[in-house]
């Protein structure tokens, strides 16, 4: 899984240091200072635990923990010495990708540019033919969504997730519905957001 997971996100020009137990995991954080740190708790040696408040007593680095282990307590306990965020395995890249992306909060620019199409991140401000197209704010937090995202298939869930947050009495429908709505906005753009068939959508840009 760790050679996987350095392949992947190697590819998104993220640089990536692997440890396989507690006491190298430890070294390598100390010589490679990483701005996040992808932490399984069930590791041989020190366990996931300590290095976690080794990491967050000696540092500023984001972490995000990895298990097997579903308990909320265990959940809890990682949120309550330090850890950033939690996913539980098996778990889906594309969902692990999202939190990574967010944490670190990886933008190539701030200013995306698709032929005619323009949208400037700071200012949240979207121009097609230099014509400004007004968003609403779930439209915007959508659009910059799968602009960071693009070319990764984006289930309803994640949107919804990442739009409602994790909270929310909505179901998968507006999901479906507040992509109509950016489809219709963005005119003959709206070809960029493509249906990834039992899955959700994908901002596909070739």
């Amino acid at each position: 899984m760790a050679l996987s997971l350095e392949s992947h996100f190697s590819k998104l020009d993220i640089e990536v240091k692997i440890a396989l137990d507690g006491e190298s995991g430890i070294k390598i954080f100390d010589d490679f200072i990483p701005d996040l740190v992808l932490l399984d708790i069930n590791l041989p040696g020190i366990n996931g635990w300590k290095i976690c408040e080794y990491i967050k007593k000696n540092s500023l680095c984001n972490i995000i923990m990895m298990t097997a282990r579903d308990s909320e307590l265990d959940e809890i306990h990682g949120l309550e010495i330090g850890a950033d965020d939690y996913i539980t395995k098996p778990f889906s890249l594309n969902i692990l990708t999202i939190k990574v992306k967010k944490i670190l909060k990886i933008i190539k620019s701030e200013i995306y540019i698709k032929g005619e199409l323009e949208y400037l991140f700071k200012e949240e401000i979207l121009r097609i033919k230099n014509i400004r197209i007004s968003l609403s704010s779930r439209e915007k937090n959508l659009l910059e969504f799968f602009i960071k995202n693009k070319n990764i298939p984006l289930s309803r869930g994640n949107i919804l997730l990442e739009i409602w947050g994790i909270d929310n009495d909505f179901d998968e429908r507006a999901a479906d519905t507040l992509v109509k709505r950016l489809r219709k906005k963005l005119d003959s753009y709206g070809d960029l957001i493509g249906t990834v068939r039992g899955v959700g959508y994908i901002f596909e840009e070739n």
